[in-house]
C-alpha cells in the first residue's frame, strides 16, 4: 500500500495539495476496503503530470484542460506552447537579475577591499563611481562590436 505521505514525500507536493487535485477530479486514487487512500501508478503518474506543471507555471485550469482533452493535441499542444513562452520569459528574466546582482556583488566586493586598505568614504564614493563609469563604456563598446558585427554578416551574405 503506497500512503499520502510516501506520495507526498516522493513527488514534492503536500498532502492538502494532493487532496485538492482529487477533490478537483484532477486525479482518481484508488482506496482500500477501509477507504483510505492506496495509490496506483496510474493516480502517481498523474500527479506527477500535475505536478511538473504546476512547477512550469502551468495554471490550474490549463492543466485541468490538459488532463480532460488528453487526446487533443492541438489544444495540449497550444497550452504547453503558452507555458513555455512564459517560462522562457521568467528565464530571460531570472537572467537579467542574475546578472544585476553579479554587478552588485563584484562592486561590494571591490568597495568592501577598498576599505580594508584603509580607504576613506569618499575614496570609496570615488572609486565606486570609477566603476560604474568603466562598466558603461565597457557596455558602449561591447554594444559597439555586436553592431559592427552584424554589419560584416550581412555584408558578407
Amino acid at each position: 500500500m503506497t500512503t499520502i505521505k510516501q506520495v507526498s514525500e516522493e513527488l514534492g507536493l503536500s498532502p492538502h495539495s494532493i487532496r485538492f487535485y482529487e477533490k478537483e477530479g484532477m486525479v482518481t486514487i484508488p482506496r482500500n476496503a477501509h477507504g483510505i487512500r492506496d495509490f496506483d501508478v496510474s493516480s502517481i503518474d498523474r500527479l506527477k503530470a500535475i505536478a511538473h506543471y504546476r512547477r512550469v507555471g502551468m495554471s490550474l485550469r490549463d492543466i485541468q484542460a490538459i488532463l480532460a482533452e488528453f487526446h487533443n493535441h492541438a489544444l495540449s499542444t497550444k497550452l504547453l506552447e503558452k507555458t513555455q513562452i512564459k517560462l522562457e520569459k521568467q528565464i530571460e528574466e531570472l537572467k537579467e537579475t542574475n546578472a544585476y546582482l553579479t554587478e552588485k556583488i563584484k562592486i561590494h566586493r571591490r568597495l568592501a577591499e577598498l576599505e580594508a586598505r584603509g580607504y576613506d568614504e569618499n575614496r570609496r564614493t570615488a572609486a565606486y563611481y570609477e566603476m560604474r563609469l568603466q562598466d558603461t563604456e565597457e557596455a558602449e563598446n561591447l554594444d559597439r562590436q555586436v553592431r559592427k558585427q552584424g554589419k560584416i554578416r550581412k555584408k558578407n551574405s
